[in-house]
């Protein structure tokens, strides 16, 4: 691929994909391929050199050149190579999936002088949406349907409606606020915390601070937890925390899985402390951090097969749009560093940023 070399250059190199969704697969279908992120990022500004490559050859050949580059992780190599790159763009909106994947630290990327910015919000619109499918599977039953459906099995009961009930939201970021957003639309009150409850949030009728969650816990019908992966959140859901939940409540999590303590969720299930749990993220992986254990939910797990649990194979934030929000973050970042501002999306990992 031939660049300019007038414009800084931006590379996507050959394996950026979201290949863990097609397994197997010979081909990606275009919406997820890198090709994808490429011509939506060209779409939004001319000012760079967006080039895929086309083989891991392509991809060390030019990274010495490369300015910038959108990644899913760093290889060793890849870091090694990238001799003047200033600015990488991370896949994910939190980077702890990126550093258990990569062979770079982020001390390493500081006395590099490379920025990180992440893709936060990118997701925001079809994981919100994957979070009100479960509210509408648990009001209206439809787990018991499809079970009854599976064997062939005719036998009316009653749901409810989610009109008039409590959605809580443990974590106002752009997850939870587009989850907001759809409560509201149908009728629900809205509740949740954020670190700094002066902010307020849209469509959420009562903020509390960050560590007053199990208010909002033990006062809502559907609780979501939707917050980063850091000391604080490790565990957070515990026997304590489920303990003050209603019995009538649900769960649901779009946060890592490392926030869940999975036997208390077990206990609570069994014991009648909360009615069901859905869950796209249950990852504690023995051994390193792959595409394949991402997030999984283990064979062993007690979760699997009960009827008041809906696990999801960590698929809520694959959507043929995805790579479509992640450039206009990408376009708006570059315009921030361009200007010499602080981009947006800049990551601060461990209490630095990057």
């Amino acid at each position: 691929m031939q660049t300019t070399g007038s414009k800084p250059l931006f590379l996507v190199p050959h394996d950026f994909e979201d290949r863990r969704f097609f397994v197997g697969a010979a081909t990606i279908p275009y919406d997820f391929s890198g090709a994808k992120l490429r011509d939506e990022i060209l779409r939004r500004t001319d000012a760079m050199d967006v080039v895929l490559a086309a083989d891991k050859d392509e991809t060390m050949a030019l990274a010495p050149r490369a300015d910038f580059m959108a990644v899913d992780k760093m290889p060793r190599a890849l870091f090694d190579a990238a001799s003047q790159c200033r600015w990488v763009h991370i896949a994910s909106s939190g980077a702890d999936h990126f550093f258990k994947r990569s062979q770079a630290t982020a001390d390493e990327f500081r006395r590099r002088g490379i920025m990180i910015t992440t893709s936060k919000g990118a997701g925001q619109v079809v994981i919100a949406e994957q979070v009100l499918c479960y509210m509408l599977m648990f009001s209206r039953r439809m787990v018991r349907a499809v079970r009854q459906h599976l064997v062939g099995h005719w036998e009316r009961y009653p749901g409810q409606e989610l009109c008039g009930l409590t959605l809580g939201i443990v974590g106002l970021g752009a997850i939870g606020g587009r989850v907001a957003y759809l409560g509201k639309a149908l009728g629900m009150r809205v509740i949740g915390c954020r670190q700094d409850p002066s902010k307020g949030a849209e469509h959420v009728d009562a903020v509390y601070p960050a560590d007053e969650y199990r208010k909002v816990m033990a006062n809502s019908d559907f609780v979501l937890l939707a917050v980063p992966i850091n000391q604080r959140t490790e565990n957070m859901i515990n026997r304590e925390a489920l303990s003050v939940m209603k019995p009538t409540s649900y769960l649901m999590n779009v946060a890592r899985g490392e926030c869940i303590d999975e036997d208390a969720v077990v206990w609570a299930l069994n014991e009648g402390i909360i009615a069901g749990y859905a869950s796209d993220n249950h990852g504690r992986p023995s051994g390193p951090v792959t595409d394949e254990n991402m997030e999984r939910l283990e064979k062993t797990s007690k979760l699997w097969g009960r009827p008041d649990v809906i696990v999801s194979p960590n698929c809520a934030v694959a959507g043929p749009r995805r790579y479509e929000y992640m450039a206009a973050i990408v376009a708006d970042n570059f315009a921030a560093i361009s200007a010499k501002k602080e981009p947006k999306t800049r990551l601060v990992w461990e209490g630095k940023p990057v």
